[in-house]
């Protein structure tokens, strides 16, 4: 493992614990990242001069400068996929979530909430989980070429279940799952690929309490035109991107 800068590892390991949405003491903070109370307390300080924290009394939550870097990260696919996406909220009565891929990872990258349900499920932007879970994680692996999915089998607890599934995630074109990341949340994902038979640079999921997700697969034809629409828009605003690097390759026979 390349060496890191401990002082810069922690002061993101602070932000990441911040972004949990939850404010917190530095007290609190070395006391969930094991480290020392007066090095949290001085990064707070840096982090907050710097605004990436706010300070309220004793506690501490993210800044605005951490929004303004957010802003910058994919800002053509989130502009293509936030009307895209408001629609399919409405249409599908669901929440509507995008993932984009990250090394072995799948990180939440916009989401769209319905309003017509008192109870909804919704995801922290930036929040992120292994492509091996959950039905935009597998179905983002799916897609993708082999390298990265020998990748992800490698570290897998069963393997060839895996491949399995994703082999019927490639068949099907498109995902499922339940009680992953959230008990009581059902999800049906599609990717979002690069150009026919290309790799997924990202995937569209409608996710929903388990009490409105019978006959989920309903909402795939819906998140397939969608998916369509984003992936053909992102192909004039990047004639020559093609997919993401980590996925760089794939066609049909893979």
């Amino acid at each position: 493992m390349p060496e890191i800068a401990q002082t810069a590892d922690h002061a993101l390991l602070i932000l990441n614990e911040l972004g949990e949405g939850i404010p917190l003491s530095p007290a609190e903070l070395a006391v969930r990242l094991g480290l020392n109370r007066t090095v949290v307390h001085r990064l707070l300080v840096t982090l907050n001069a710097r605004g990436y924290v706010l300070r309220q009394g004793a506690l501490y939550r993210p800044g605005v400068a951490i929004l303004q870097l957010a802003q910058v990260i994919e800002p053509d696919l989130r502009a293509i996929a936030g009307p895209v996406m408001r629609k399919l909220a409405v249409t599908t009565e669901e929440s509507i979530v995008l993932h984009i891929p990250d090394g072995t990872e799948a990180v939440v990258l916009h989401q769209a909430i319905a309003d017509r349900h008192v109870l909804q499920v919704s995801h922290r932007i930036g929040a992120r989980h292994s492509l091996a879970v959950s039905a935009s994680g597998r179905v983002i692996l799916a897609f993708s070429a082999e390298p990265l999915i020998g990748q992800v089998l490698a570290t897998a607890e069963d393997p060839a279940t895996l491949r399995r599934g994703l082999e019927a995630v490639r068949t099907l074109g498109y995902s499922l799952s339940h009680d992953e990341l959230q008990q009581g949340v059902h999800g049906v994902a599609v990717p979002i690929r690069a150009g026919a038979g290309g790799t997924a640079t990202a995937c569209l999921a409608a996710l929903m309490p388990t009490m409105r997700a019978v006959g989920i697969e309903r909402h795939v034809d819906a998140l397939l035109d969608g998916a369509a629409q984003i992936a053909a828009e992102l192909s004039v605003s990047r004639p020559d991107s093609g997919a993401l690097p980590p996925n760089e390759g794939m066609t049909d026979d893979d």
